[in-house]
């Protein structure tokens, strides 16, 4: 029994963490700094995609990590995080292959 423990505990300790996947967002989804919809908590923000899965999930808002596009990465004022409709999110947005410097 402990060996099949000790295996168990090996193999979790290694299996690859699971990747988050990036999502664009529907056409007008509106942001918020909580997880409610009114005018006092609404971001006014740049185009973004977000990480799926959310990190929390409240009565149906998700609080998703942001990805600006590069020109919008630098800007500081903008938030890491926000709040959206769970069903905001639209299409998977295809990873880039992973290069390791060979030419094959």
């Amino acid at each position: 029994m402990n060996a099949f423990f000790a295996t168990t505990c090996f193999l979790i300790a290694i299996a690859p963490q699971a990747e988050a996947s990036i999502f664009s967002v529907k056409p007008k989804t509106s942001f918020y700094s909580a997880p409610y919809a009114s005018a006092a908590t609404r971001l006014r923000l740049p185009e973004v995609r977000v990480h799926i899965p959310p990190i929390n999930d409240n009565r149906g808002f998700c609080e998703f990590k942001l990805i600006y596009k590069i020109a919008d990465r630098s800007n500081s004022a903008l938030p890491k995080t926000a709040w959206a409709r769970c069903v905001s999110i639209d299409q998977l947005i295809p990873s880039q292959p992973k290069h390791d410097g060979s030419m094959s």
